[in-house]
């Protein structure tokens, strides 16, 4: 396991990391001590960064990257020989920031020195300018292969979360609606998209996306799992303005919720890696700031329930999409604002208003 270049300059070695956790470790030299013949400040310094570091790392998806935002050391005891251990470790990761602790051991168990600090967290390199992931035929990406799964119909489900239902002036027991989105509403990560002028609020709504990988019609709950291929999580943009006045005249939403771009969807992680879809936290940042927080455990009807419920009305195919519903939270947005949707153990969307 490789270290860091700097950290391997310094001869420092990674002996340990995953699951939020990390251990490095230093055989100190006469280059590694200051005058007085202990181990200078700097060089524990860089033992800590790297331990922790190292454990903010493997508690990130593997395409994330980091950067110490503060890291603060408290010297506890000198040491000129031997060998220094630092372990590291994870207190809670958001989606941009990351805290962890850690300590230096001497070779007789003393604790060196203590630290804590704050990473900043970028779903991509963030040098590097993010290059959208074309469409232009209505196609997912399954992650585990990159390979691209054209995508036949888009079915969304609406009022399928009860604190989302509350805030839109409804009522939970007012049974989920279904309608449909064209193809041409698909965009992928990285995209740019073009919002509709002149047409009222454009609203975001973070869902949890299924893909449909076996055909069936009709299909029983205790089966539907078989059915899903993979789990993304997408973005159900909406003309709010437009769905307020088409639910008052008995409309469809077709004008509200159709839109070319109005279906960001991330790549897709397989069911195996998932689950059932239950149980997985998902949220949305607008330029940074979260404003929609959840769990798909809050769902009204969970993800076998509504595969079940839409194949009684339509034969799904491979290649369907099933938006499942949005939590709380929902609100307006505009040109120039970069929507940022996370869903647990499936990853990050990134999509530009213009």
């Amino acid at each position: 396991m490789k270290a860091p270049p700097f950290s391997a300059f310094l001869g420092i070695e990674l002996e340990s990391r995953g699951d939020g956790e990390a251990r490095c470790a230093l055989e100190l030299g006469p280059h590694h001590l200051n005058r007085r013949g202990v181990a200078h400040g700097g060089m524990i310094a860089s033992l800590l960064d790297s331990a922790l570091g190292a454990a903010v790392i493997s508690a990130m998806p593997e395409e994330w990257w980091c950067t110490t935002t503060s890291l603060s050391i408290q010297f506890i005891a000198g040491v000129g020989q031997g060998r220094l251990v630092a372990t590291g470790r994870v207190l809670r990761r958001g989606q941009t920031t990351a805290f962890a602790t850690g300590e230096v051991r001497d070779a007789c168990g003393n604790v060196v020195a203590a630290a804590s600090g704050t990473w900043h967290l970028w779903s991509s390199h963030p040098g590097a300018s993010r290059k959208p992931v074309e469409n232009p035929w209505g196609r997912v990406v399954l992650r585990a292969t990159g390979e691209q799964v054209a995508v036949g119909k888009i079915v969304a489900v609406g009022r399928n979360y009860a604190d989302h239902v509350a805030e839109m002036g409804g009522s939970s027991a007012t049974p989920p609606v279904l309608f449909l989105k064209p193809t041409t509403a698909l965009v992928g990560d990285g995209a740019r998209i073009d919002i509709p002028r002149d047409a009222g609020a454009v609203h975001h709504e973070v869902e949890l996306v299924a893909l449909i990988g076996k055909r069936g019609r009709a299909i029983a709950p205790g089966d539907a799992l078989e059915h899903v291929a993979g789990f993304a999580v997408g973005i159900d943009l909406t003309l709010r303005d437009l769905q307020a006045r088409a639910k008052q005249r008995g409309e469809p939403w077709s004008e509200a919720k159709g839109f070319d771009g109005s279906a960001p969807v991330s790549a897709v992680a397989p069911r195996g890696e998932v689950g059932d879809g239950s149980g997985l936290e998902i949220s949305l940042a607008v330029n940074g700031e979260i404003r929609q927080r959840g769990n798909t455990s809050q769902m009204l009807r969970p993800v076998p329930e509504l595969v079940a419920s839409c194949s009684r009305l339509m034969t799904l195919e491979p290649g369907d999409l099933i938006f499942t519903g949005t939590p709380a939270g929902v609100g307006p947005v505009g040109p120039g604002d970069v929507l940022e949707a996370h869903l647990a153990s499936v990853g990050t969307l990134r999509v530009t208003l213009t």
